[in-house]
């Protein structure tokens, strides 16, 4: 379950040495919502990193974020 986007940046990186990239941030409503679900992407060569949390107390005590089909394809879970 993604709530809906409100917020998505794609910015170039020029890389440390070993080639740029770019980094992707995109935040969801969060099923209250007070707060949101934030994911980021690092697509730089020996910097690839992928998150994905909830920013959200209430939320956070009543989900988890399921990234068993990986982090673009994650869904919200009820504890």
């Amino acid at each position: 379950m993604k709530g809906k986007l409100i917020y998505s940046s794609e910015e170039n990186h020029p890389g440390y040495g070993a080639g740029s990239g770019d980094t992707e941030r995109y935040e969801y409503e969060c099923p209250c919502g007070k707060g949101k679900i934030v994911e980021e992407h690092d697509n730089i060569p020996g910097f690839r990193e992928h998150n994905v949390w909830i920013d959200c107390a209430e939320c956070s005590q009543n989900y988890v974020v399921n990234t068993d089909n990986g982090v673009r394809n994650w869904d919200l879970q009820e504890k």
